[in-house]
C-alpha cells in the first residue's frame, strides 16, 4: 500500500457549494482527487435553499448553518452537539486521519473536537485576507484585530500551518503568526477544450461580445474587497480616452446591486459595461475566457487567485496589482501585466497593451506556458505534506 492509500483526509471548510470561490474550488478539488486513491470528505455548513450533494463523488457532511443577511454565505452554527457527534461517527466509520481546515472559523469546532478525541493531526491551510474580511462587514478596527488574534491563536494551535503563495505566508506573519509555514500552490483543473470556436460563439451570443472591441473581463465575488471601485473608475477613465473598449463583469455577492449603482453613478452602462452575475457552467465561463482579451484583476486582497490560473489556461493574461500577492507569479510584460494601484495608472497601462497586440498575445501564450499547475501535479506534494505531519503527530505521542 502507497503512502496516499493510507491517509484519509476531512477538508473543513466554512462555506461550500452552492456559493463558488478559490477556497471552495481549492477543497473540491482536494476532495475529488484525493477520494480516487483514498478517502477523502468534506464537512462544510448547511446550503442556502439546500443543494444535491450526490453530484460529487466524495461525501459531504452539512452541518446547521448560520445565515449572512445580505449574502450567499454561511457558517455552521459553533456550538451543535447533534454535529459534533456526527462528524465524529464519521472519522470513526471512514479511518480519518488527518484533518484540514481551510478556514478559521466556526466550522472547526465539532471537527476540532473530534480531531481532539480521535488524537489525529490537523493542517490549516491560510487563504484569506480575515481582518479585511472583518474590518469590511463592522468598521471596527478593534474588533477585526480581536477576531484575527483568535485566528492566529488557533493556528498555532495546528500541527501544520500551510499558504497558497509566498505572500499569503508574509499576510499570515504580519497577523502575528511566528510558527513554520508551508506554502502549498493552487493548481486548476481547466483545460484548453476541444470545440474551443463554439465554446467562444456561446459567449459571444449570450452576452453580447463585440469581438471588433477591445474586451476587458473581471471574474470574481462582487464584494468592495475586490477593488471594484478601482475597476469601474479606471474602466470610466479608458471610455473618456476610448470608444473601442468593453468591460465584462462576471460574479455575484453582497455588494453587487451597489456596485452596479456605482457603475451608474459613473455614467458606465451597456454595452459599455455588462454585468452578466454569477457563472456556473464551467464551459460558459471557459468561453468568456476565450472571448476576452485581457482579465482584469486589480484586487489586493486576493492571495492566489484560482481565476488567473483558469484566465491563463484559456490563453487570457491578466493585468494585476503591482506588489499584490495575486501578481507573485507574474513577470511583467511576458506572462501578464502590473501597474500600480490607482485608476490612472492602470488605464494608461491598459491603452499601452492594446496598443501592442503582438505584445498581448505573446503574454498570452506565455501565461499559458508559464502560471498554470493542474490539481493532479499539485495533490501527490500535499500527500507527501500529509504523511509528513502523520508520522510527526504518531512520533510525539
Amino acid at each position: 500500500m502507497s503512502a496516499s492509500e493510507s491517509i484519509n483526509s476531512l477538508q473543513v471548510v466554512d462555506t461550500f457549494f452552492p456559493v463558488i470561490d478559490g477556497v471552495v474550488q481549492t477543497v473540491h478539488n482536494y476532495a475529488e482527487i484525493m477520494n480516487k486513491q483514498s478517502y477523502s470528505s468534506v464537512l462544510c455548513p448547511a446550503a442556502k435553499g439546500g443543494y444535491d450533494d450526490s453530484v460529487f463523488s466524495y461525501d459531504v457532511i452539512r452541518a446547521a448553518a448560520l445565515r449572512f443577511p445580505f449574502s450567499d454565505y454561511s457558517v455552521s452554527w459553533p456550538q451543535n452537539a447533534s454535529c459534533s457527534a456526527k462528524v465524529l461517527k464519521h472519522c470513526r466509520d471512514h479511518g480519518i486521519n488527518i484533518m484540514h481546515f481551510h478556514s478559521p472559523f466556526t466550522q472547526r469546532t465539532s471537527a476540532l473536537k473530534a480531531a481532539k478525541t480521535l488524537d489525529i493531526p490537523i493542517v490549516a491551510t491560510f487563504h484569506s485576507k480575515y481582518y479585511d474580511d472583518i474590518y469590511q462587514v463592522t468598521h471596527l478596527k478593534p474588533l477585526a484585530q480581536c477576531v484575527t488574534d483568535s485566528i492566529v491563536s488557533f493556528y498555532d494551535h495546528c500541527d501544520s500551518v500551510w499558504a497558497c503563495s509566498y505572500g499569503t505566508a508574509e499576510t499570515l506573519r504580519s497577523y502575528g503568526y511566528k510558527g513554520e509555514i508551508t506554502v502549498m500552490e493552487n493548481g486548476t483543473n481547466i483545460t484548453m477544450p476541444e470545440n474551443p470556436e463554439l465554446l467562444k460563439a456561446e459567449a459571444v451570443r449570450r452576452f453580447a461580445i463585440d469581438g471588433t472591441k477591445n474586451n476587458l473581463l473581471f471574474v470574481g465575488t462582487q464584494v468592495w474587497q475586490k477593488n471594484m471601485r478601482l475597476v469601474l473608475d479606471t474602466f470610466r477613465l479608458i471610455c473618456d480616452r476610448s470608444p473601442d473598449f468593453r468591460l465584462l463583469v462576471v460574479g455575484s455577492g453582497g455588494d453587487e446591486r451597489a456596485i452596479t449603482a456605482y457603475a451608474e453613478k459613473l455614467g458606465l452602462k451597456e454595452p459599455q459595461v455588462k454585468f452578466a452575475g454569477r457563472i456556473s457552467d464551467r464551459e460558459l465561463i471557459s468561453g468568456v475566457f476565450l472571448a476576452s482579451d485581457l482579465l482584469f484583476f486589480p484586487s489586493v486582497y486576493d492571495n492566489a487567485p484560482l481565476v488567473l490560473r483558469e484566465a491563463a489556461i484559456l490563453e487570457t493574461p491578466a493585468l494585476l496589482v503591482k506588489g499584490s500577492n495575486s501578481a507573485e507569479i507574474i513577470n511583467p510584460d511576458v506572462n501578464g501585466f502590473i501597474a500600480e494601484d490607482n485608476a490612472e495608472a492602470m488605464a494608461g497601462k491598459i491603452l499601452q497593451i492594446f496598443e501592442n497586440r503582438e505584445m498581448l498575445k505573446a503574454a498570452a501564450l506565455k501565461a499559458r506556458a508559464t502560471i498554470p499547475v493542474p490539481w493532479e501535479d499539485i495533490i501527490p506534494h500535499v500527500y507527501a505534506k500529509y504523511a509528513e505531519v502523520i508520522e510527526r503527530k504518531k512520533s510525539r505521542r
